[in-house]
């Protein structure tokens, strides 16, 4: 039973990042079909236009090698790398020292990864955002991510992005604002204790028993009622939308 109910979980993890990886649609369409894709593409533009760089971190490998012919094709990038449990040790480092070789200098560009890959041992502090595609079930995770930016040579701001897809009747029932809650949730525990790095049946248990939750009433504005639920579960409130409408958070 267990593992029928961790599988489908992984399932659910896997269609929030995109309905259909298998889909041989044109980019628009294969775009416009995943909230979370279509959100990183306009965190992506906005980014382009400041002329800075990013870090993408994607699990899937199917999704890892479509998003680069994506990018590269909606950018006009002659090349994106990537890196994940698959690339040799001297081609990681021959991919690092040239993502580095941008650093200080104006121009787009980005570098996508795995996250169990390239979650130690790297410094690309060339890139001053980042950007979490698929999740991991452990904060720790992330945050290890997040520091291959966070590095002794980073002398700008760091902006860490999480697209979420929020459908517009399960609103802060949907899984990405569950996975999201649930995260928080570990985040705050970790502060005073140890916890474990993989995935556990606990947690397993704790998003089945979320995606069994009733779902809230309806309200004017569907996406911001149900960010709104998803921190006031947090014990948080709101904050006031960004310019480019995003929400930040700690």
């Amino acid at each position: 039973m267990c593992s029928k109910r961790t599988g489908a979980l992984h399932h659910i993890r896997t269609v929030s990042v995109h309905p259909d990886l298998e889909g041989a649609d044109a980019d628009a369409d294969f775009i416009a079909a995943s909230g979370r894709v279509e959100a990183a593409f306009t965190i992506l533009r906005s980014i382009a236009a400041a002329q800075e760089k990013a870090l993408v971190f994607i699990e899937h490998r199917q999704m890892q090698y479509r998003f680069i012919e994506l990018v590269k094709a909606a950018f006009g990038l002659k090349r994106v790398d990537l890196i994940n449990g698959d690339t040799p040790i001297q081609k990681r480092q021959a991919i690092v020292d040239r993502f580095q070789a941008g650093t200080g200098v104006a121009g787009f560009d980005l570098l996508v990864l795995g996250p169990k890959a390239a979650g130690t041992g790297l410094t690309l502090t060339a890139a001053n955002h980042v950007i979490h595609l698929s999740r991991w079930w452990n904060p720790a995770v992330e945050e290890q991510c997040n520091d291959r930016v966070h590095r002794i040579g980073q002398t700008r701001p760091v902006t860490v992005h999480v697209p979420m897809a929020i459908h517009s009747g399960y609103r802060e029932h949907s899984f990405d604002c569950l996975l999201h809650s649930l995260m928080q949730r570990k985040r705050r525990l970790a502060r005073s204790a140890l916890w474990p790095m993989g995935d556990t049946q606990a947690d397993v248990g704790e998003l089945q028993r979320m995606l069994g939750a009733e779902m809230s009433a309806h309200a004017q504005d569907p996406l911001r009622a149900a960010l709104a639920a998803t921190f006031l579960r947090e014990g948080l409130q709101l904050p006031e939308p960004e310019a480019d409408g995003s929400i930040g958070f700690s």
